[in-house]
């Protein structure tokens, strides 16, 4: 689980990097969509020695789907309000 929460503060890193190229907005829900992906690359390029248990790379690689899947929910929702 170490491992797990490593790859996410690098992710938050890169995300927090890549802000003011990417033009994003304040809300929580504008960081879920690049800090997801970049999540899930991370595990998914990651060497599967770098973890305690197998299954924590697939429960992070989760993670990173969910994130990405509350950003389109989240702009869905917010396109039928308009």
């Amino acid at each position: 689980m170490i491992a797990l929460a490593a790859y996410a503060g690098l992710s938050l890193l890169i995300v927090l990097f890549l802000k003011p190229f990417l033009n994003i907005d304040r809300s929580l829900t504008a960081y879920a969509f690049p800090f997801g992906v970049v999540y899930t690359v991370l595990l998914f390029t990651a060497d599967a020695q770098m973890f305690e248990q197998g299954w924590n790379r697939y429960v992070g690689i989760s993670i990173g789907v969910l994130c990405i899947i509350f950003f389109i929910f989240s702009v869905i929702r917010g396109l039928k309000r308009e």
